[in-house]
Parts: structure tokens; sequence; C-alpha cells
């Protein structure tokens, strides 16, 4: 008992020593210029197989482009810059090309440097043997064309098409003779959450075992230790957007040794970026957040300007809760039901539940609303059969751009709602509507010229045509679609954009219908905000889009100049799938989210949904009371859609706590936390129930409650790394680890309790675990093994 007592006394003053000795050492040398040339991080580059171009003025504040001296590169690159200074030019000169390398922008005699990833799209021929079946045409459509229908060949009796993609699955269908159908050569399909089904295939195989792996494990002074697993050939570490020198990156068999220059000092938050290759590919990447030279191991240093820490929650105003019943004027028409019209709800209600402290007690730091910009008066019927009459009371619809809704509120609560949110440490994010307006909004009646075509040349109206014609469909008949084509209309639109952030202090947008929008409008959207907000105010802004459509079409709208983030709309399926239905294996989900991490990185903003406002809910068809293999919007007007099985309950808690572990900004829509049942849009929107639950929805919102705190409190959960443990039809693991942080997140998807063995990772073992969902659990030398309950998870920390 004394050695151990002499043993924890050497180790308290060997601590207190480190500790005196990290204070008194001398400050780092200053490596790097003091100024504002690129606001935040610089995205990654990815280098094409042939010429690859950049904007610069995504990355850099144009006063920096005049002076911009030189661009070098890795040697199997030719870099040129335009005449006038905004368009970088990068060709590939050879078959050599790295992983990973860098390009560096020179100003006034100093480097920046851009990381930039080779391109691992690949050649590949789709072949389809019709079999002896007579086609006059074949095409093939799919998440590898966006949806737009590419012609096929004949060749040799086989129709066949080549295309350059990238590793992974493909949703897709054959168009023969101009009529959808599925690959009869093919027998695996999914649903393609519409109520049908597409073929699906795999292209490419990645073997991530041979890939090298980082950690962070140990900070000493302003010296950090970087753990290297795996063949590792090459490693970069960024301070901000400068590459450190080599005797700031001292290796050592496989462990790294970061020293921190001296800038990061001066700063309250920096960032320090890590990457590694070797032959086979690229790594997982590090992101550590540093506060005055020091990397951020306490969650209670971040604050909700960290957006990595974000947990959103997303409210339809109309539904979440009716504040002041003095400002309900529901549109007055026989024809419209009431789940169709105004119910009442306004941003009074949001501002009252700000300061009873929902938000708060819910663990959530960002609130994202939907739009309340003046919507019409009136309803009108909607274009697809069977031609229903709406309201605007999701507010979709504006009349002005610039006005709060009376039926919502006005600029007093506004004003009210934000200062109390940001009291609370909760941003606020306002849904943005740019691609279209109402036909009533003055925009549009005094420029007819700014819309988009309507009438197309082969006779068809141009309405919800959503890929063939993505950047001018129209959402309905009396929403015309924004020319962007126009500079004039870019400039007003993001000056109304502006106008909210700036009149109102508001913390970012959720941005409508982003792939609607062309690229330009949103370069331009975040360059007005950079230099009018950001740069004067050191603000960090977050910018989050919705885009359907394939991951390559979701990531092109994410970057530097571009948005932060958008939502993850295939993960959010597969996972829906996964966890819903018995027969799913979790090997689609983990495949999944390695798809999201090969395309946004490991570290990144994308938005991780348990459902949102333009669906079902999951707990429908967790529960069984709505199928996948019928209409999702027509059970919810012919029936009274409910949970169905109670496991429901069970398996949406499930759903939480993957979105609320994994990378990414996990996003609860209201309700969620309950599980409001429904169909989609409308019964998706029912009103907010915040009184007299029952014991299944206080379970589900229980554990939220736990999961966010787990993760806000967890920076393995916010900034660690990701590593699968196990994977199976029924169990899928996972482990995450951030410093000291680990943690360890199990599920059983199986409707019977079972034993699971876990093989741990080196740095996972002889650890002391914490459980947080009741399974009992124990570790002995490098296996984990757990009793899970059926449809259960677990989360592990340390």
């Amino acid at each position: 008992m004394t050695a151990i007592k002499r043993i924890h006394l050497s180790a308290l003053v060997w601590g207190m020593m480190l500790l005196f000795v990290a204070s008194c050492a001398p400050r780092p040398a200053s490596l790097f210029p003091e100024g504002k040339d690129i606001f935040g991080l610089a995205s990654p580059i990815e280098i094409q197989q042939d010429l690859t171009e950049v904007v610069l003025v995504d990355y850099f504040h144009p006063d920096a482009l005049t002076r911009i001296d030189s661009v070098t590169t890795h040697p199997a690159f030719k870099a040129n810059i335009s005449d006038d200074g905004e368009l970088l030019q990068i060709r590939t000169l050879s078959l050599n090309v790295p992983h990973l390398s860098m390009v560096k922008v020179w100003l006034d005699g100093h480097a920046y440097s851009l990381i930039a990833r080779r391109s691992v799209r690949e050649q590949f021929t789709f072949t389809f043997d019709p079999e002896g079946t007579r086609y006059r045409n074949m095409a093939i459509r799919g998440e590898m064309t966006d949806w737009n229908p590419r012609a096929m060949s004949l060749v040799d009796g086989k129709w066949q098409v080549t295309m350059s993609l990238n590793p992974g699955r493909y949703q897709y269908l054959l168009v023969a003779n101009g009529r959808d159908m599925l690959d009869p050569s093919n027998p695996v399909q999914v649903s393609n959450n519409a109520g049908g089904f597409n073929s699906l295939i795999e292209i490419g195989n990645t073997n991530r075992e041979v890939l090298p792996r980082i950690y962070p494990v140990g900070v000493q002074g302003n010296e950090i230790s970087i753990q290297l697993a795996g063949d590792v050939d090459d490693v970069y570490v960024l301070w901000q957007n400068f590459l450190l020198p080599e005797e700031n990156v001292v290796r050592h068999g496989q462990q790294l040794h970061v020293y921190v220059p001296g800038d990061a000092f001066d700063k309250d938050r920096s960032f320090l970026r890590v990457m590694a290759s070797n032959s086979y590919g690229i790594s997982n990447d590090l992101l550590i957040p540093m506060h005055r030279g020091t990397p951020v191991t306490d969650a209670a240093k971040l604050t909700r300007e960290d957006r990595e820490a974000t947990i959103m929650y997303f409210l339809m105003v109309d539904r979440f809760k009716n504040g002041n019943p003095d400002r309900d004027d529901p549109v007055i028409d026989p024809e419209v039901a009431d789940r169709a019209n105004f119910y009442g709800g306004d941003l009074d209600g949001v501002l009252q539940k700000i300061r009873q402290g929902y938000f708060t007690d819910l663990g959530v730091n960002a609130v994202w609303f939907s739009p309340i910009t003046q919507n019409p008066l009136e309803a009108y019927i909607e274009f697809p059969e069977p031609k229903r009459k709406y309201t605007g009371y999701h507010g979709y619809w504006p009349i002005t751009l610039t006005t709060v809704d009376y039926r919502f509120g006005d600029d007093q609560v506004l004003e009210d709602l934000v200062s109390s949110a940001h009291e609370r440490e909760i941003s606020v994010l306002l849904d943005f509507v740019s691609n279209h307006v109402h036909k009533n909004n003055p925009l549009i009646q005094e420029n007819p010229e700014w819309a988009t075509v309507f009438d197309l040349p082969d006779g068809r109206q141009n309405i919800r045509i959503w890929d063939e014609h993505r950047l001018t469909t129209w959402f309905d008949d009396f929403l015309p679609s924004l020319d962007f084509s126009k500079p004039e209309v870019i400039e007003t639109m993001v000056d109304s954009a502006f106008y909210w952030i700036d009149r109102f202090n508001l913390d970012g947008f959720r941005h409508d219908a982003t792939k609607h929008v062309p690229l330009e409008f949103w370069r331009t959207m975040t360059r007005k905000l950079k230099e009018d907000k950001m740069y004067p105010e050191n603000k960090r802004l977050f910018q989050i889009g919705e885009t359907f459509g394939s991951r390559e079409l979701i990531g092109s709208y994410v970057g530097s100049g571009l948005l932060d983030g958008q939502f993850d709309f295939n993960l959010y399926w597969d996972a829906r799938s996964v966890f819903a239905i018995d027969e799913e294996s979790f090997e689609r989900l983990d495949y999944s989210l390695h798809q999201s991490f090969d395309y946004y990185g490991y570290q990144n903003l994308m938005g991780n949904i348990t459902g949102n406002h333009d669906m079902p809910r999951f707990i429908s068809y967790a529960g069984g009371d709505l199928r996948f293999d019928e209409d999702d919007t027509e059970p919810g007007w012919e029936r009274e859609i409910g949970v169905g099985d109670p496991v429901g309950y069970n398996k949406l808690s499930s759903l939480t706590a993957f979105i609320m572990t994994i990378p990414g900004v996990p996003v609860i829509y209201y309700g969620d936390e309950i599980g409001i049942p429904g169909a989609s849009d409308p019964d998706s929107r029912r009103p907010m129930v915040f009184e007299n639950l029952t014991e299944n929805q206080q379970m589900v919102k229980d554990n939220l409650k736990i999961l966010t705190r787990l993760r806000s409190s967890n920076l393995a959960f916010i900034y660690g790394d990701f590593n699968t443990l196990k994977v199976s039809d029924n169990v899928y693991a996972y482990a995450r680890s951030y410093f000291g942080n680990r943690t360890i997140v199990i599920f059983n998807k199986s409707n019977e309790p079972g034993s699971v063995a876990i093989d741990l990772l080196p740095h996972f073992m002889n650890v002391s675990y914490t459980g947080h969902f009741g399974n009992v659990f124990q570790v002995t030398g490098n296996t984990l093994e757990i009793v899970m309950a059926p449809n259960s998870f677990e989360v592990l920390t340390y």
C-alpha cells in the first residue's frame, strides 16, 4: 500500500514538474506572416488526371490575389495562374502522381500550402446483355450520371458505355426505349426511398486495411505526439494554412513529434491538420483545435463558434409552438385541409422554449428554423396529382425577401430570440430560400425576365424536372425559379441573404434547394459573408446546404469559397434502411459511412440527420406502420400513420446514437426526440408535443439527452479518429480516440439478446471504460465482451 502511494505521489510530483517546466519554457519562434489572406482552413484540392482548375478567390481574399508571386507544386504537375490572377490551372505531366502533395501559393515571399489529393477515378465500362431482346435504344441513369440518361452503344450484341468513376456503390436504372427499368441481369436491388427500387452496382475494390492510420496520443509543452499505424510513407502537418517545416515535424519510427510554432500562441483558436499517405492511398485526416498554442483537450473550452462541436435542432416554426395567439391568421379556404394550413406556431413560441431551457436541457447548441419571410395570404394548388391545395405555412413561398411573416412574428421578437439564444451559447441558423420566389413577389413582378424558362422547346412545362433541368426547373407553376446567369439576380439575392445575417446577428444559413442554384451564386454569397462579416468581425459563420443527389454532386458545393457542409442524405438513407429493416446488414451502413469519408473527409461538417420535413418519419418505418414498398405520401392522407410495433422507439434511439457518435454534425428533426410518427410531407410536419409523454417517448428523449451530453463532453466524438472494430449482419462496433479520450460504440439490431466479443486496437486495451446504457461488459486483454439487449446500443467512454 505504501509503495502504491509513493508511485502515485511520484506521478503527481512529476506531473507538476512537467507543468512547471512547460510554463517556464521559452515561447517557440513564430514562423509565418500575420495576416488575413485566407479566412478559415483551405479545403483540399482534388487533382484530376489531366487538368485541374482552382478558383483562387475561393481561397484568398481579393486583396491578396494581386500579391501572389508564384505557385510551386510536386514535379508531376505544372501550375499556371490566369492573367487576372483568379484561376489556377494545374496540369498533370506524369503518370506517377502522388496520393498526397502540397500546392504552395507564394505571397510576399511566404508560402500558403493547399493540400492536394490525387483523384481515384477509374475508367469503368458498364455492359448490359439483352440476351436476345431487341431495343431501339438504351441508356443508363443513376448516381454515376446524376440521374440524367447516358446513352449506351450496341457493340457485338451488348449495350455498353464507359465512364470515369470513383470506386464505390452506385444506384441506377436502365432506360430502354425511353422507359426506366431495373437491370434484369443484376439481382442486387435497394430501395429508392420513394416506394420503389433501384439496381445497385459496386465499382472498384478499396482495401482499407492497407491504408495508413494516424491518431494523437500526447501533449508535453509545445510538443504533440501522433501515433502512426500501418505503412506510412509521407506525413504532412499544417498549422492553419502553413506547412510546418521539417524541424517542427520529427519522426521516430511509428511516432511523430510535432512542435507547435510560436504563431499559435497568439490565437484563441487555430488548428493543426495532419494527413499521411503510402503507396495504397491516404490516411484518415486529423483536425486538432488549439488555444493559445496548446491543443484543446477539455470540451468545456469549446464555444458555439467551434462548428465541429455543433449539435443542431431543426424546427418548423408553424408546427413548433404557438407563443402568441394574437398572430394567428390561417387561410380561410374549404379546399385546404387542416394539415396543409397554418397551425399558429411562431417565433414567440420558439423564444419561450429557449428561455424555458428546452434546447439547453436537450443538449443542443444550434437551432435552425424554417423560412420566416412573408408568404402569400391565399392557398395554391400544387402541380403533382392529386393536385391538393396548400398554404405557405412552411415558409418556402416567399413574396418578400427581407420582412418577417406577420403570422410568425416581427423584427423585435426575432432580435429577442437571437440574443436569448446567444446568452445560452446557442447558435441560430435561418433557412434561406434563394432558388425561387412566389409569383406575387415584387421582385419577379417588376422583373419577369429574371425567371428561368418555363415552356421548354419540346413542349413540356419545366416543372420538377429535377435532374435533366436541374438549374432552371420550377418547383411549381406559381414558383418561378430565378435565372442566376444574370449578375443582377445574384447581387440581389446575395444582398437579401446578407441582410438577415447583418441585421439580426444570425450565425449562418441552411440553404434550400442548393443543387438547383449555380455555383457562382454560392461563391458570391460566401465571398460577401467573408469580406463584410467574417473578416472584419472574426466571426465564423456556418452554411449548410440541401442537395438530393450523388455524393459527388453534394460534395461539389462544399469547400473553400462555397458551403461548409451539406446534409448527407445518402448516408441517412442507408442508416434508415439498416436500422429499420431487420434483414439489412450493418455491412451496408459501414460501407456507406466510409464512402462519405472518401468524399468529405473524416473531419467534416456534413449534416447527419434523424429525418427532415420532406420525408416520412423514421419511426413509422422502424415500427412497420409505414412500409418501404408503398408510396410515402398518400398513406398519410388515407390512414392514421402511427409507430406500429413499439420496437420502433428502440430503433429510433439506435439511429440517434449513430448520428451522435460519428464524424459530422448531428441534426435532430423536431419531434424525433420523442418519436412523433408520420408519413411524408405534410404528415411528417405534425404539431410538436411537449407534455404528457408516453413511457416510450420519454425513454427516447432521455436517451437523446444522454447522447448529446456524451458528445458535447467527449472530444473523441468531435475531433476523434474512426476505426471499425466489428461489422456483421446484426452487430456493429467502432472506436474513436482523441488524445486521452477513447470511446467505443456498439449496436445490436437483432431481435434477440446476444453476447458479443470484439477485438480491440492496441490503444484501446488496458483501459477502464464507463458504460452509459446499462449493458454488462468486461475487457480482458485485447477483447471486449458485452451482453447486448435486443435492438440496443452501448457507448463506452474513457
